[in-house]
């Protein structure tokens, strides 16, 4: 089964990520229920490395953190493959990525070693079904894109299914980030 932990976003922030959306000359669009800020893609995953990452993340305690969506990008120089919406890089969301790796490794897994760059994904892109000019204007014209800053208190451990219309995800299992926020769910 493949998984990865991610944030979730509130409703006001999807609404305002499926306004943009609209507005991007791209045909495949990531649908709502699946706007997430990927913190750490762990890959396919044995059942005792998730029972030990899952007695690791019901530990955590970190505040919950203040995030705000910032300006659109494409992953992808030449041949763009992806549009996004770009999270701001904080102190604390980077922190809190660090600690996600050292549990994922502690638990068993071995997640990718790319640059953290938080983003939430708008469309995957392929050849053919967009003009890359006309999706690289768009995306200067609405670089000034801003959220309100919102607040995220739960990391989520999503499963993946990949399908032939795109992937599928569902929600496992729910951490809240801090002590408090456990006492809460309680």
């Amino acid at each position: 089964m493949r998984v990865f932990l991610a944030l979730d976003l509130p409703m006001a922030i999807r609404s305002q990520l499926v306004l943009q959306q609209f507005l991007m000359p791209v045909k495949r669009k990531q649908p709502p229920e699946n706007f997430h800020i990927t913190m750490v893609f762990l890959g396919d995953a044995q059942p005792e490395a998730l029972d030990d990452l899952d007695a690791a993340l019901s530990r955590l305690d970190i505040a919950p953190l203040s995030l705000r969506i910032e300006g659109l990008g494409l992953f992808g120089k030449a041949k763009a493959h992806n549009l996004h919406a770009r999270v701001t890089l904080t102190p604390e969301l980077n922190a809190l990525h660090g600690k996600l790796m050292g549990i994922a490794r502690a638990s068993g897994f071995a997640p990718e070693h790319r640059r953290f760059c938080p983003h939430v994904t708008l469309a995957y892109l392929k050849p053919g079904q967009f003009n890359q000019p006309e999706l690289e204007t768009a995306v200067v014209r609405d670089a000034a894109f801003r959220t309100d800053p919102f607040e995220v208190s739960d990391l989520v451990l999503y499963r993946s299914h990949l399908r032939s219309d795109g992937a599928q995800y569902d929600a496992l299992e729910r951490y809240p980030l801090s002590a408090a926020g456990r006492a809460l769910k309680q």
